[in-house]
């Protein structure tokens, strides 16, 4: 054989080897790759919430990174009011919202896939008037200008559909001002609104303040949602969010101080003087809120009667086009 064939061979053999040993390197890379994706990376979720103390659990969670300890990668956004947050769940920019059932019966009757799939809070809406204003009752609102958040949210409807039918005033006997809530308190100093409907800690500050509160309502039924997609595609992923949202409900009640601390910086709430010259440090304004909340993850038989009375203000407001039963909208197998 000659020298030039000799070499041809021990080329072509070399290729041979050099094929199979990187073929090799590129199986054992591969397989270290899945491996390190096994085992280090992260589920990512997008979570919305309206951004009221009812909402507390997903503030908390989003500070102390409670989602994230289940193995979870959290991205956290939060929202003015309920109807925003639901046109960014419906367009699938979110895959989890804390958010209440008013406006969730809503999106659920034009046809948004999503679920109720645990509970948030109990809490409570108040109405807020200046005392020299003479309001003593709801009553007392007709003809007058009352403060309230976007049409739709919950606050808007059970202003609409609970307090206002309640004090057998129609609608078209007051006048409804949309406005963000950190603005009710100086709007009813101002004159510029005889009334207005807020949440904490809004309510409370503004009482200190000097502000009455003549009138409590339930607040609008605060609790967590998910898409029919994310719910069937990664019902893991649910699993640990929800773990999460159980451990962030158990940080607030085992740890209320600590919670405080959270909840002041993310509402920026002042330092109050009271009409007696007593003075509220932030952290006392935040605890005083707190005292109109309680925090749970179960949904029981009487939340769920309550939700469907809220359904039913919805169709009576014609906000629905027919009535709507709040079962469809739930699957309390999740919190179960």
């Amino acid at each position: 054989m000659s020298n030039f064939a000799v070499k041809r061979r021990n080329i072509f053999n070399f290729l041979i080897i050099l094929t199979v040993f990187t073929a090799i390197l590129a199986g054992c890379g591969s397989s270290s790759s899945n491996d390190q994706a096994e085992e280090g990376s992260d589920e990512t979720i997008r979570i919305g919430y309206v951004n009221i103390v009812s909402n507390a659990p997903a503030v908390v969670a989003e500070n102390e990174k409670l989602i994230d300890k289940q193995g979870l990668k959290s991205e956290f956004y939060s929202f003015s009011n309920g109807p925003d947050l639901y046109k960014a769940l419906s367009s699938g920019k979110l895959d989890i919202a804390y958010a209440g059932v008013p406006a969730a019966v809503n999106w659920a009757s034009r046809g948004a896939e999503i679920k109720v799939i645990a509970k948030v809070s109990d809490g409570k809406f108040g109405l807020m008037v200046n005392p020299e204003s003479g309001i003593k009752s709801v009553e007392d609102l007709k003809s007058k200008k009352i403060g309230s958040i976007v049409k739709g949210s919950g606050a808007d409807i059970l202003l609409r559909g609970l307090l206002l039918r309640e004090a057998g005033l129609a609608e078209t006997d007051v006048t409804i001002t949309q406005m963000q809530m950190p603005a009710m308190e100086q709007a009813i100093v101002k004159g510029s609104v005889d009334a207005a409907v807020a949440a904490e800690p809004f309510l409370s500050i503004a009482e200190l303040r000097g502000l009455e509160v003549i009138k409590e309502i339930p607040d609008p039924a605060l609790v967590v949602l998910a898409t029919d997609k994310f719910l069937k595609n990664q019902p893991e992923t649910v699993e640990k969010f929800l773990e999460g949202h159980k451990e962030s409900i158990a940080f607030i009640q085992e740890n209320q101080d600590q919670a405080a601390d959270i909840l002041v910086k993310n509402f920026n709430v002042p330092k109050v003087t009271d009409e007696s010259g007593k003075a509220w440090e932030s952290k006392e304004v935040l605890l005083k809120a707190l005292e109109r909340h309680s925090f749970d993850y179960k949904i029981t038989d009487e939340d769920f009667a309550f939700y469907q009375e809220v359904a039913d203000m919805n169709h009576q407001l014609k906000m629905i086009e027919q009535p709507f039963e709040v079962n469809t909208l739930f699957d309390r197998s999740w919190a179960e």
